[in-house]
């Protein structure tokens, strides 16, 4: 499979890069992201450009996600809500917390879509509360292109330092920049986790 999608991005350019995110996102065993850094290679060669390699990916991946975020946008609220009521225990959510998740990933949700787009699965996962809470589709689909663009940067990057000779900074750019995205997110939630306990004292609202 890799190499067909090869040869559609090699025959395509940047809509094969688009078109392979898309089925990427839909189908997430696609390995399509395997191309990103073999175009940050072709970019060294001047085939590619790095920022249109990103652009491509970024715009191909949140379209991709429409697939999940679009049937839990449909599905609404009020149906998630009495979903995770149901069978919530297994997220550890108790009922009584359903609604104010609900509310406030309406409210905030986009930073939470925007660091999961390194994560396999997670990134697919995000888009199904992300649609039945309310978060709004444009604002969901402009994290979804930033997160899915600086994370398809870091790997077209990484090829195109492999190709010019600097292979020992390309080892270290993937897990350097997966620890940092899954920083911040450990403290994004730290933060969420600290603000709620901070409402529920005497005096915090």
């Amino acid at each position: 499979m890799t190499e067909w999608i090869i040869q559609i991005v090699q025959q395509l350019g940047y809509a094969g890069i688009f078109l392979m995110l898309v089925l990427a996102r839909v189908l997430p065993p696609v390995p399509a992201e395997t191309v990103i850094p073999l175009a940050g290679m072709g970019a060294a060669s001047g085939e590619f450009n790095l920022l249109l390699v990103a652009l491509a990916a970024g715009l191909g991946s949140a379209v991709g996600e429409l697939v999940w975020y679009l049937p839990a946008h449909w599905m609404g609220r009020e149906r998630f809500e009495a979903f995770l009521r149901r069978h919530g225990h297994w997220l550890t959510v108790r009922p009584e917390q359903v609604h104010r998740a609900t509310e406030w990933f309406a409210r905030r949700g986009g930073v939470a879509v925007l660091l999961c787009q390194p994560l396999p699965g997670l990134r697919t996962l995000i888009s199904i509360p992300a649609g039945a809470c309310g978060l709004r589709m444009p604002v969901f689909l402009a994290y979804s292109a930033v997160g899915s663009a600086l994370w398809a940067l870091v790997l077209a990057t990484t090829g195109y330092l492999v190709r010019v000779g600097f292979p020992w900074v390309a080892d270290l750019m993937v897990p350097g920049a997966l620890l940092l995205f899954a920083g911040l997110l450990l403290a994004y939630v730290l933060r969420v986790v600290l603000h709620r306990r901070q409402t529920r004292l005497p005096g915090g609202g």
